[in-house]
């Protein structure tokens, strides 16, 4: 009886722990963009948020907040609040209006954000984040980073870091009609990741690692 008593208090304790906040944005904050999906494999859909907020970042920049949500007797309760994962706006701008640099979906299981940089006119930087929840947590397991030049390459660099599977593709093109682009080059080998990253230890573009037995490197 006595253990009876002790396991049931554990798990009372426990529930009591895990219980959330209702989910209240500060004041001034702005939703952009919002997904909805089942990410723990309960069968109960979570909602997640992007909001712009009013913090500044530089002299002309502003932080964007990333947002879990479970939804708890029909309320909206706050999971997971990150503040890495998702590029600042305003200071990164973007170029062509009618591309949206940020995008986000729910998918087996999974949180797939997608963010685009145009640092000119005819060049943008594209990175696809995949995250799961396992384990407590969320977890990076699969990144994609495009970048493109409009007429002088498309370099792609895909991860898979469950398998740690590493898949390049160096594709190059010209707009000059008297000029030959080089040879396109295409590489796949696999990385020995120490480990899986944290969703809060990630921050898109700031991470490169040299390719074992060539000079260039990859990144995510």
């Amino acid at each position: 009886m006595k253990h009876i008593f002790i396991c049931l208090l554990f798990f009372c304790l426990k529930g009591y722990g895990q219980e959330l906040k209702d989910f209240r944005p500060p004041a001034g904050f702005k939703q952009v963009v919002k997904a909805e999906g089942d990410l723990d494999r309960d069968g109960i859909n979570e909602f997640v948020y992007i909001y712009n907020t009013t913090r500044k970042s530089g002299e002309d920049g502003f932080y964007r907040v990333l947002y879990i949500c479970k939804n708890q007797n029909g309320k909206i309760k706050l999971w997971k609040e990150n503040h890495s994962v998702i590029w600042e706006y305003q200071r990164y701008g973007r170029i062509f209006a009618e591309v949206p640099d940020l995008n986000m979906t729910i998918k087996n299981n999974t949180l797939i954000i997608t963010q685009t940089f145009n640092s000119n006119s005819r060049h943008s930087h594209k990175y696809k984040n995949i995250f799961r929840y396992q384990n407590g947590d969320f977890y990076l397991i699969g990144s994609t980073y495009n970048d493109f030049d409009t007429c002088d390459w498309d370099f792609q660099y895909d991860i898979n870091f469950s398998t740690r599977k590493v898949d390049i593709a160096y594709t190059y093109g010209t707009c000059e009609d008297d000029k030959t682009p080089p040879e396109d080059k295409y590489l796949n080998f696999s990385y020995p990741f120490k480990q899986m990253l944290k969703m809060d230890a990630f921050t898109p573009g700031n991470t490169e690692v040299k390719i074992p037995g060539n000079k260039n490197f990859f990144y995510y």
